[in-house]
């Protein structure tokens, strides 16, 4: 079970991706693409190690921690996404 949920993880994958390159400049796709990885990667190491701390603590904090991330994420999407027009 836990290969498939890895695996409807990357659906959104290539999307992402295409959608990086069609709002980079021309001029330094690659740079952009790299930059967003980093970021993204900078963010995901900091919340492992954010969340192995909430472990030590309890496993119910860490639970209830990610989901309170998630309801705000998903509330701050709702309230401040926009859809953003990237075909010409």
């Amino acid at each position: 079970m836990a290969f498939v949920l890895r695996g409807l993880k990357e659906f959104g994958e290539p999307t992402r991706k295409a959608l990086i390159m069609d709002l980079s400049p021309d001029h330094c796709k690659a740079g952009m693409f790299g930059l967003y990885y980093l970021i993204r990667d900078v963010f995901v190491s900091i919340a492992a190690l954010g969340g192995a701390f909430l472990w030590q603590i309890s496993p119910q904090v860490n639970l209830i921690t990610a989901f309170v991330f998630g309801i705000s994420g998903t509330v701050g999407f709702a309230v401040f996404g926009r859809d953003i027009k990237v075909f010409k």
